[in-house]
């Protein structure tokens, strides 16, 4: 089984440029036409958070409208950038709003399901798991059980180094995130993304795939002392594959093309 993964668009309104100096809709835009022309086609994209720098739903429209192009099952979470109403009436098969007023996605696809996890805390960049989400998510992970799994969300249960992403992470949760996947074994992966760079890490042997931004990239600076910049790389997405009883094989892709040599 093949899972398409795209993070961090941070689509503002047509005509503008994010931060000044990226357009991030032409980004989006390249990597619909990228994600819509694999083969083998994927079975599903998730998108795990930012999709939206400016969440109005204007905006949310044009993202349901590009990722509609691509032709492929989504599943979503928010980012720290989102907005969870007009996220989940835009992306309706995508997430949905819980009777706790968070977004809970979930796709079974068969052999493998998808469980989504929102830790988007509202007005600000941080990261927190509660006990209600933790409650959710417990519940999904019991009502699994037995089958195999793969987890997303957006800010990453562990310390990159790049410390002034740390500083807006997951404030909260990742010890009882790391209980429940000992308690309910059977997660192959926990896809993330946030800190705009492909890094790998586990939490209670579960891998954690976190993937780079389809537009522009967090400087890698181990400092401790350096802020966060925005740095021009190229624009890239994941590939996951899955196979039963064999885990997750996880590839990093480039969205534009390059010259072979």
């Amino acid at each position: 089984m093949l899972i398409a993964h795209l993070t961090d668009t941070h689509i503002v309104q047509p005509g503008t440029l994010f931060a000044g100096r990226f357009d991030t809709l032409a980004a989006l835009d390249r990597a619909v036409a990228r994600l819509a022309s694999l083969a083998p086609r994927p079975d599903l994209l998730v998108v795990s958070g930012d999709l939206a720098e400016d969440g109005t739903p204007e905006v949310y429209a044009l993202i349901a409208e590009r990722l509609a192009r691509i032709g492929l099952p989504v599943l979503a979470v928010p980012g720290n950038h989102d907005v969870r109403e007009p996220m989940a009436a835009a992306l309706p098969g995508a997430t949905q709003l819980s009777q706790g007023g968070f977004l809970r996605s979930f796709k079974d696809l068969g052999g493998l399901v998808v469980l989504g996890i929102d830790t988007l805390v509202d007005g600000a960049s941080h990261g927190d798991l509660c006990a209600t989400r933790l409650a959710m998510l417990e519940a999904d992970l019991r009502a699994t059980t037995g089958r195999e799994r793969l987890l997303v969300m957006h800010h990453p249960p562990f310390a990159t180094g790049i410390a002034a992403m740390d500083a807006i992470g997951l404030r909260r949760g990742t010890a009882e995130l790391a209980a429940l996947l000992a308690a309910y074994p059977g997660t192959q992966a926990i896809l993330c993304g946030h800190v705009h760079r492909s890094i790998q890490a586990s939490l209670s042997g579960v891998p954690i795939r976190l993937a780079p931004s389809a537009s522009h990239a967090i400087a890698l600076d181990l400092d401790p002392g350096a802020p966060y910049r925005f740095v021009r790389e190229p624009a890239q997405f994941m590939l996951h594959v899955w196979r039963k009883g064999e885990g997750v094989t996880s590839h990093t892709a480039f969205i534009d093309d390059h010259p072979a040599l």
